[in-house]
């Protein structure tokens, strides 16, 4: 169990990563970074993270790929997902359960993220 909440993001751009990190981490979360759709999968089966930040594009599996995978497993379906996407959200439409999963356009303000986090967070893991 993780002392503060910690969040797997998950998103190819490097420029991306080292910002949206460096912001979680100023809000103290804890920050896991995969850069491609298997290795999310294996960090959040691995880790089980309090939340994912997910983008839906990515190399070797898309971001709603592996959220269906782990939403089919009962040890990660409930882990709250905020997916980050420059499509539309029509993509993931069936994903989307009110306060557990929520889509943002990117590019997104550190601060819409930020509250987007804390809405799907449990109150327990938000602080």
């Amino acid at each position: 169990m993780h002392a503060q909440p910690t969040i797997l993001l998950v998103e190819d751009n490097p420029d991306t990563v080292e910002f949206l990190a460096r912001r979680l981490r100023d809000e103290n979360f804890e920050v896991l970074v995969a850069r491609n759709g298997l290795e999310a999968w294996r960090i959040a089966n691995a880790e089980r993270p309090s939340a994912i930040v997910m983008d839906i594009n990515l190399p070797q599996m898309n971001g709603d790929e592996v959220v269906r995978k782990l939403r089919a497993q009962p040890e990660t379906e409930k882990i709250p997902v905020v997916f980050m996407t420059a499509e539309t959200e029509q993509r993931v439409r069936d994903l989307l359960v009110p306060n557990h999963t929520i889509c943002l356009e990117k590019a997104i303000k550190s601060k819409t993220l930020i509250d987007a986090l804390y809405q799907v967070l449990p109150r327990a893991a938000a602080g």
